[in-house]
């Protein structure tokens, strides 16, 4: 065993201007800055995700007859028999939720709470993106419609991203 008497000597007698409790906090403080989500990286991740949340989305529903994979209506014929009116917002809000369950389902918590607090942000440049760039790729893009998608894709990235806990405490209690 160690002269415990000696190093509380050591320890007392050290003549650093310091104070022992601010050095602890600052080697916390570094460590937190060290492990706390950067927004570019959150950003970039968050983008990823889009993509990949886009290829799920518009594989199984066409939105303004962009589709990537298969022929016919897919989840678009579901939507118009409940309203087709509504249609456009259904699309929506099913094709920003893929984007948000995949990014809470992929990112860590640091990274999903820095979404959260920029989820206007993340939202509305998403929508507004995928909303621009249907509209170069697709004819059929009216104004009714482009408002009608971006109201269903803004309320359906809303609700999913409502949920703080992590997804998969939802299969842990069944």
């Amino acid at each position: 065993m160690k002269d415990i008497k000696n190093d509380f000597k050591s320890f007392m007698n050290d003549s650093s201007s310091e104070v022992p409790s601010a050095r602890v906090l600052a080697n916390l403080r570094a460590q937190l800055e060290k492990e706390q989500a950067r927004p570019l990286h959150v950003a970039f991740k968050l983008g990823l995700i889009h993509l990949l949340g886009s290829a799920v989305s518009l594989a199984a529903c066409s939105q303004f007859g962009v589709r990537l994979v298969g022929h016919g209506e897919g989840l678009m014929h579901v939507f118009m028999e409940i309203s087709p009116t509504f249609c456009h917002s259904f699309c929506g809000a099913f094709y920003l939720a893929c984007t948000f369950i995949l990014a809470r389902l992929l990112m860590k918590n640091e990274e999903w709470y820095l979404l959260l607090r920029t989820r206007t942000l993340s939202i509305a440049s998403l929508a507004l993106l995928s909303l621009g760039t249907f509209s170069i790729l697709s004819h059929e893009m009216t104004f009714q419609a482009g408002v009608l998608w971006l109201f269903g894709a803004t309320l359906g990235a809303e609700l999913v991203s409502l949920r703080k806990l992590p997804l998969r405490s939802l299969w842990q209690r069944s």
